[in-house]
């Protein structure tokens, strides 16, 4: 069985935020509820952040469309038939040797988080743009909240007080010396 190595990729400042934000179990919950409850591409929820976070600030609708359009197809044919093979064997004793399923499963999951790694090079190269937005933590924050509310209108329509508490999670991880009683995202949080 192949194994991947990360050596293989460019280094990336996404990818580099996405596993130290992702690597908090909190942040962790959040990102997987977004994902299982309403359908978001987490790699999506952190490059929006991430876009803010590096100094890039808000989005411009092409690039956040071209974002969702590479992330929808790259989703839809390489991550999520990965990822349901893995639920599958996790779930599901194989035929036969246990170790073979076990070497199998483990080998899907590692097929799995490399996909998400080239998923994150191509919403890198789709943000091309250097960090010359503002470095103020509210302002960064601020316009992180709104890329990942233009994310979420668009995927799901309205959010509701359980997006908002699993954003807020993600979003304090990535700022968490800012307010978030300042942006829209989360002001019914601050009034609840």
């Amino acid at each position: 069985m192949a194994t991947y190595s990360t050596a293989v990729f460019p280094p990336s400042q996404l990818w580099d935020f996405a596993v130290r934000i992702y690597n908090d179990r909190a942040v962790e919950g959040a990102c997987l509820r977004l994902q299982d409850r309403r359908g978001l591409d987490v790699n999506l929820v952190l490059f929006c952040v991430w876009a803010a976070a590096s100094g890039r600030g808000r989005l411009s609708e092409e690039e956040l469309e071209a974002a969702l359009e590479a992330s929808l197809v790259w989703q839809a044919e390489v991550v999520a038939p990965l990822r349901h093979v893995r639920r599958f064997l996790k779930n599901q004793p194989g035929p036969g040797d246990s170790r073979l399923g076990a070497e199998l499963a483990r080998g899907i999951a590692e097929s799995e988080l490399f996909s998400e790694h080239m998923e994150i090079q191509i919403l890198t190269e789709i943000l091309g743009r250097p960090a010359t937005g503002s470095f103020d933590i509210q302002d960064r924050a601020e316009a992180a909240a709104d890329n990942f509310t233009a994310y979420m209108l668009r995927m799901i329509g309205e959010i509701d007080m359980a997006d908002r508490e699993d954003a807020l999670i993600i979003w304090q991880q990535a700022f968490p010396k800012a307010r978030p009683r300042y942006t829209d995202l989360f002001r019914p949080l601050a009034a609840a």
